[in-house]
């Protein structure tokens, strides 16, 4: 063995130290549950910190949806049914929950040039979230 190997086991090899309780059995705390090895990982996470943050990215990677885009030829056929004082149930992409979701109501007043359309109700929708619509009288 050169010098070189005999320094490199001292350092790195030698455990002669810790005879005296390296056969112990490991001793559990009481005042701590074990943590998870995905939540000992987290720690060395730089968004681990914030609370809630893991948490929430798991729950809208679960509910969230990608926008389906629609062609222009069924756009067309949508804004065709849009006239103002009819009463249509709206299936629409809400950004916010990232659901499609169903909302019925009459329609007060329409800006294409914004793209979006006002509902009696207060609500609005952008026009191009608009996936489906059919007459509310018809359910």
């Amino acid at each position: 063995m050169d010098e070189k190997e005999v320094i490199e086991r001292k350092l790195f090899s030698d455990t002669s130290r810790y005879n005296d309780i390296i056969d112990r059995p490991y001793q559990h705390s009481r005042a701590h549950l074990p943590m998870t090895n995905e939540d000992r990982a987290m720690q060395f996470s730089p968004f681990a910190a914030l609370t809630g943050f893991n948490g929430l990215i798991r729950e809208r990677a679960v509910n969230y949806k990608h926008k389906q885009y629609l062609s222009a030829a069924q756009q067309a056929a949508i804004r065709q049914q849009l006239q103002v004082g009819r009463t249509l149930v709206f299936d629409y992409f809400d950004g916010q929950s990232g659901y499609y979701q169903e909302i019925r109501g009459t329609i007060k007043k329409i800006v294409p040039q914004r793209g979006r359309l006002w509902l009696t109700d207060g609500d609005s929708l952008v026009i191009a979230s608009i996936r489906a619509v059919r007459l509310a009288n018809h359910e």
